[in-house]
């Protein structure tokens, strides 16, 4: 069964200069995809993605396929020490094998997605991702059908979602198996650029806007951090 992401509704980002680049926010329901290597932001960039939602009102959800729930703990509180009595209550952050998104059932999509949708929780992130797509490598091929399925099953929830996807070895601007960025509703990436490609000099780090269901006003900016270490993005001076 296909679902679509609630068209028309959008939700704001939670970070500063992103939401201006996708038609004020990210559409409601919609699954949206973080390409990178490690080190690029893409954990604090999802921290304040669901931040914002804590400040809603909202209850938010952060998945790992790796780390250990007591890491992930400690470090969204040393960032947001005053959300400590929301733990488990508005903001839970759980571990689980990637295996558990590959259970289905025809109605109700996967154990993930019946857990999200009995907690009503609304903002989702799930890192790494790639630890998933790792498990649909076989010896004939990339089960893409299953990875598509999952999808699909995280669209159900009516929660949006962002996923982290590491990129390929030789081409930033691309998941490692290609698959993740067709079936997502937007896809963005962020990498390391090196001035003449010596690196040796200092870098700096852009955030490219790939794929957007909703409208797209600028494709790229760049990542700056504020003084108190808030993820933010502008646009480069010429």
């Amino acid at each position: 069964m296909d679902y679509e992401p609630q068209s028309k509704v959008m939700i704001p980002s939670g970070i500063p200069g992103l939401d201006d680049m996708i038609g004020g926010g990210f559409i409601k329901g919609s699954v949206f995809v973080l390409i990178g290597e490690t080190g690029t932001g893409r954990t604090m960039f999802s921290l304040q993605y669901l931040y914002q939602g804590l400040l809603n009102g909202e209850k938010v959800m952060y998945i790992s396929l790796f780390n250990p729930v007591e890491q992930l703990t400690g470090n969204f509180l040393s960032m947001y020490p005053e959300m400590r009595d929301r733990i488990n209550k508005d903001i839970y952050i759980v571990q689980l094998p990637p295996e558990i998104f590959l259970t289905f059932s025809s109605r109700l999509g996967n154990n993930v997605a019946i857990m999200i949708q009995e907690l009503g929780v609304s903002r989702v992130v799930v890192n790494p991702f790639s630890v998933l797509e790792e498990t649909l490598v076989t010896s004939t091929g990339f089960r893409s059908t299953d990875l598509n399925m999952v999808y699909s099953s995280l669209r159900s929830t009516g929660a949006t979602t962002i996923l982290h996807v590491n990129s390929g070895q030789t081409n930033v601007f691309a998941s490692k198996f290609g698959f993740s960025e067709v079936f997502a509703d937007g896809v963005a990436c962020m990498f390391r650029e090196f001035p003449d490609n010596d690196h040796m000099r200092p870098y700096r780090m852009p955030f490219v806007l790939l794929k957007s269901r909703g409208l797209i006003t600028k494709t790229a900016k760049l990542i700056k951090y504020d003084e108190s270490g808030l993820f933010t993005l502008h646009s480069p001076i010429k």
